[in-house]
């Protein structure tokens, strides 16, 4: 599910409205489930380092900054993939490759 997100929103060719408007249940759920899994981690490194997780009130304040971050990343990551397309004179191969190993080696890993 998810590779099929990353193909369709780092594809140079598509309009940012094909982005949302056909990738959107599958947007919805990524952005949802690395929230969840963002929020746990830190809930979890509070539990570590300091003995109790996070108040509801930081909780809150967190999830909604994950949600924007995350949703405003997508549509960042489409215009940086644009960029890149343009920067190799609309060279597919040369940009799926640099996207390849730029995203899947340092952006996916953090």
């Amino acid at each position: 599910m998810f590779t099929k997100l990353y193909l369709d929103t780092t594809n140079p060719k598509s309009s940012i409205s094909q982005l949302f408007t056909q990738n959107a249940f599958s947007l919805f759920i990524s952005i949802v489930l690395h929230t969840i899994v963002y929020s746990l981690f830190f809930n979890l490194a509070s539990f570590i380092f300091y003995g109790s997780v996070l108040s509801t009130k930081i909780n809150r304040r967190l999830i909604i900054s994950l949600l924007i971050i995350m949703t405003f990343g997508y549509i960042a990551r489409f215009y940086h993939v644009k960029d890149i397309y343009n920067a190799y004179d609309k060279d597919m191969e040369k940009t799926r490759n640099h996207l390849d190993k730029l995203y899947i080696s340092w952006i996916f890993v953090a």
